[in-house]
């Protein structure tokens, strides 16, 4: 696939050059620069050549003392840069131990760009399969790792959730079991009373809806948690699915699922990304019918509306 000419780099096209210096070679582009200092090094002595022709032979000129190559070396500037700012300015940098965060978005060649600055194969990686929204990320750590390392890795499950409580973990359990039967969720060690919610509105309510959602928030840190192309204003962050991976709030408010699910065929992953930012409370904002994966929303805001005032009505 080609992009059209003029369009900016990306982030995948990182990999793909540093592929394709590692098999043409960088040895060809930096003989080249020396080539072209030492040209105008020799341009330079020219000039000074000439510029001494009328003295007598007996004085002494730069042309006696350097070549153009010597020249050349001795203009190259001092380099001050500290020692992670020269590391990033060199691809044949390596690193005695490298630690990997979000490893699961990784592609394969990106992997093989990290496996090159680390000879001896020590990492440490970082990853949750359940969470990967790039196509091209990985899919099994075996599938990543063995070709570098055969079976020299260990796999350790982090088993225990210290930040979702059980109460919101149980519905993103449902997505990630649409997701991949195979992965298991990890355990919550904590319950905190607070029934995650949803609530079905008309499109023209949707904005008031968000608002009463986060008025719900006493205190603490708040977000609402949009797909691409809603906006909605409000008076505090608005994210996407992407842009809020990685982090966490006391309260979050997702709206409209379905499109979170149908704006991408990882949409299910972007969805449990939303719904696991939350260590309070989570509550859902829709105006189309509820997904069915959250099934669970709907009992429980209707269970709880008896206790807090809500109408149960407005739970779909």
């Amino acid at each position: 696939m080609f992009r059209p000419e003029g369009r900016p780099w990306t982030v995948s096209d990182v990999a793909l050059l540093d592929e394709a210096v590692e098999l043409l070679g960088a040895v060809m582009v930096i003989e080249r620069e020396r080539q072209e200092d030492t040209g105008y090094a020799a341009g330079v002595m020219d000039v000074i050549s000439m510029a001494g022709m009328d003295d007598d032979d007996e004085t002494l000129l730069a042309v006696h003392v350097v070549d153009a190559a010597e020249l050349s070396e001795r203009q190259a500037e001092a380099d001050h840069r500290s020692l992670a700012e020269r590391a990033v300015a060199d691809r044949e940098w390596t690193y005695g131990h490298v630690v990997v965060d979000e490893a699961q978005e990784l592609s394969e060649m990106e992997w093989r760009v990290l496996m090159r600055r680390c000879p001896n194969r020590s990492f440490t990686v970082v990853g949750d399969l359940a969470q990967r929204q790039a196509p091209s990320g990985a899919r099994s750590w075996d599938t990543i790792l063995s070709p570098y390392v055969r079976d020299r890795w260990q796999y350790h499950r982090l088993s225990i959730n210290y930040r979702t409580p059980t109460e919101i973990m149980a519905v993103a359990a449902d997505v990630l079991a649409e997701l991949d039967p195979a992965l298991r969720p990890p355990d919550s060690v904590r319950a905190n009373g607070f029934v995650p919610w949803s609530r079905r509105v008309d499109v023209n309510e949707l904005e008031d809806a968000v608002r009463d959602g986060i008025a719900e928030a006493v205190e603490g840190t708040v977000v609402v948690i949009a797909p691409d192309g809603v906006s909605i204003d409000i008076g505090c962050d608005v994210l996407t699915p992407r842009q809020s991976k990685g982090l966490e709030f006391d309260t979050v408010v997702v709206v409209e699922p379905d499109r979170i699910l149908a704006g991408d065929p990882r949409g299910a992953a972007d969805l449990y990304v939303a719904l696991t930012r939350a260590t309070q409370r989570l509550g859902v904002i829709h105006t189309a019918p509820l997904p069915a994966m959250l099934r669970r929303l709907a009992a429980r805001y209707t269970a709880a509306a008896s206790a807090t005032g809500l109408p149960s009505g407005s739970a779909m």
